[in-house]
């Protein structure tokens, strides 16, 4: 009898390793996880060119000093293709005051998240304002365009929170600019 119950111990012991190795679940339709992945990325829908954008300023502003340079940088993300660039003077030059109100004008087709989908290529306000000094030498604008790939895109429009933070247009909203480009 003492034997009877080794061996029932022993077939428990061995039943509960081979159940504890055994794979939870089990691959019936014959497909792997492959295309399994392949066909969720197949349900990505297909969206318009979105492009992170970084401006940089310099010259002859109101900035601090960083390494020889006035510079101010800014990050921006716009429904593509990212065009021109213009620094547009907004304030009115007093004799009083050493420099003048400027703003950044971005032709686009909006930005995002003001604008959930592209409207028309047309020439955008920046969110900010550049103080120009008087002078002769003009400031220097660069733009650095980088497209998102389409899972980023999907990423942000199914997502209801973002960690990165954009500056968006126009203080209030997106506003066009009515500029020629």
């Amino acid at each position: 009898m003492f034997t009877c119950k080794v061996n029932w111990l022993w077939l428990l012991v061995i039943g509960g390793i081979v159940t504890a190795c055994t794979p939870t679940t089990v691959n019936v339709s014959g497909k792997d996880e492959k295309n399994t992945t392949q066909a969720q990325a197949q349900t990505v829908p297909d969206y318009p060119p979105m492009y992170d954008v970084d401006v940089k300023v310099c010259g002859n502003i109101i900035a601090p000093l960083k390494d020889g340079k006035r510079c101010v940088n800014q990050q921006l993300r716009l429904w593509g293709p990212v065009g021109e660039v213009k620094l547009v003077r907004a304030g009115i030059s007093l004799p009083s005051v050493s420099s003048v109100e400027h703003k950044l004008a971005i032709a686009s087709k909006g930005c995002y998240p003001v604008y959930s989908q592209p409207d028309q290529q047309q020439f955008y306000w920046a969110d900010s304002i550049i103080q120009v000094n008087r002078g002769d030498t003009a400031p220097t604008v660069e733009v650095k365009p980088t497209q998102l790939s389409n899972q980023q895109i999907d990423e942000l429009m199914t997502s209801k929170l973002s960690s990165r933070t954009i500056t968006t247009f126009g203080g209030v909203g997106c506003e066009a600019a009515s500029l020629v480009k």
